[in-house]
Parts: structure tokens; C-alpha cells; sequence
């Protein structure tokens, strides 16, 4: 295998254990970025995660805890 191939597999899995805890989950994380390239996905978890820890922070004020 080339070192090219080699490292785009480890920067998807290391995207998909970034995204273990969005709402897209690991699998689907690491699947994204084989089909849209890591970078994309690195993005969209660093802008989109944070909106989901502010939802979830917000809706469980609103609850009471």
C-alpha cells in the first residue's frame, strides 16, 4: 500500500473518533470522510459538534437539571 493511502485511513479514523460524539456518531463519521475526504469532516465536526453541546446544554437547563 502506499504511504498516501496509508494515512488517509488513519486521518478518516481519527475523524470518526473525533465525531464519536456528534449526532453522526463514529461509524457515520469515518464513513463521511472516506466519501467527502477528512478535512471536510474535521470541519463540519468542529463547527456543528459545538452547536450540539449547545442544544443539549440549553434543553437541559429548560428541564431543570
Amino acid at each position: 500500500m502506499s504511504n498516501a493511502l496509508v494515512i488517509y485511513i488513519v486521518l478518516c479514523l481519527v475523524v470518526g473518533f473525533l465525531g464519536r460524539k456528534s449526532r453522526l456518531g463514529m461509524m457515520r463519521s469515518i464513513l463521511m470522510s472516506f466519501l467527502l475526504t477528512p478535512l471536510i469532516m474535521f470541519v463540519y465536526l468542529l463547527l456543528f459538534a459545538s452547536m450540539d453541546n449547545e442544544a443539549r446544554s440549553v434543553v437541559e437547563r429548560s428541564r431543570g437539571r
